[in-house]
């Protein structure tokens, strides 16, 4: 559990758990924190926190900065954030000029749309790599790939199709987490698909079936 130390209205210090401190010149021990009462503590300027805003990276980025809200019985903790930017940005200067690069083009900032569609792409390579083998043997050599490797990589590649479907609809950011699935544990303890979400989703191999 963490803590506030407020002086004066203002926090001036969060405690990351119990520890020894001085305030108005007076030493505390460590063991205040669990023996006293929130409102003995809230005499001399401890206020437990609450976290109310938490920075979902999906959706936003952290612009780092911290809000505190000093409330009667706890201090609440904002994390000051911003959503992503979906869409590509052609950047310009303050008098909305073109900013060009050292080879005279206008720079462009990627939106979270553009780079997600970049993610599946990169994704979609790296689960399909281990049996590209197989497909180079069939090239060279003539050795056909079976059958159900066949379907498996087509598969890879319907799955990257709607991935990517999926993201193009995206019309505002509170769209994006929809392209996730949710995950939960299994009785044996292994992390199983519990929706059936998009980005990070990929079909099992014949060798994982």
């Amino acid at each position: 559990m963490s803590w506030a130390i407020v002086k004066n209205n203002q926090v001036i210090e969060i405690l990351n758990g119990a520890k020894a401190v001085t305030i108005n010149g007076i030493q505390y021990p460590s063991n205040i924190f669990s023996i006293w009462s929130k409102a003995d503590l809230k005499n001399i300027g401890i206020y437990p926190t609450q976290i109310t805003s938490t920075i979902d990276n999906k959706t936003h980025v952290g612009t780092g900065g911290v809000t505190y809200t000093i409330n009667t019985d706890h201090v609440a903790i904002h994390y000051n954030k911003k959503a992503h930017t979906l869409v590509d940005v052609n950047e310009v200067d303050d008098k909305g000029n073109k900013i060009l690069d050292s080879n005279g083009k206008q720079i462009v900032t990627k939106g979270l749309k553009t780079k997600l569609l970049e993610q599946v792409d990169q994704n979609a390579h790296s689960v399909l790599a281990p049996s590209d083998w197989m497909t180079t043997r069939q090239m060279e050599t003539g050795v056909t790939i079976s059958d159900d490797w066949k379907v498996w990589r087509a598969s890879v590649r319907t799955q990257a199709k709607a991935m990517k479907t999926a993201i193009n609809a995206v019309t505002t950011i509170t769209d994006v987490p929809d392209l996730y699935g949710a995950y939960t544990t299994s009785s044996e303890g292994k992390m199983v698909s519990a929706s059936t979400g998009f980005i990070g989703h990929w079909p099992k191999n014949p060798d994982e079936v």
